[in-house]
């Protein structure tokens, strides 16, 4: 798994912009991190990437989902899990093609791990630096488009 650094919310954006073109109807994307670390503002990044809304997005901690409406009839899905010890009942089934499924802390949960098409984790370093890393199915195509400094 290779490590890249994001020096700034521009570069977030950026990231943010890749990922989204390599993301197809019915996938499902981890989000790990600790508290901070960025994860509620790469998917606002998303969203704007793929046609929504980006000042719609806010974190689902206390209400555990948000549905973001984006373009070509799709929406995000945007789940977080801190604050759960099972895997919602709605999760057990796979988003629909038109659903692109995000899920902040799918480590809570573990079931999910192998349904997941790519999983991203953000570390927090010193001021807007992060380091991100991913894997899963959708790996590949996205490490063909990044152009992030290595770590």
């Amino acid at each position: 798994m290779k490590r890249y650094v994001i020096a700034s919310e521009q570069e977030t954006a950026l990231f943010a912009e890749r990922v989204g073109s390599t993301l197809r109807g019915g996938d499902t994307v981890g989000l790990s991190g600790a508290l901070g670390a960025g994860k509620t503002t790469f998917v606002r990044y998303l969203v704007e990437a793929l046609g929504g809304t980006a000042r719609e997005v806010s974190s689902p901690t206390y209400t555990l989902e948000h549905e973001y409406h984006v373009a070509a009839e799709r929406c995000v899905d945007h789940w977080d899990l801190y604050r759960v010890v099972g895997l919602p009942e709605e999760l057990f089934e796979p988003p629909t093609e038109n659903v692109i499924r995000i899920v902040e802390w799918p480590e809570r949960c573990p079931e999910i791990a192998a349904d997941l098409d790519l999983h991203i984790t953000i570390e927090l370093k010193e001021g807007t630096e992060r380091i991100v890393s991913f894997d899963g199915a959708r790996a590949a195509a996205l490490e063909e488009i990044v152009s992030l400094r290595g770590a």
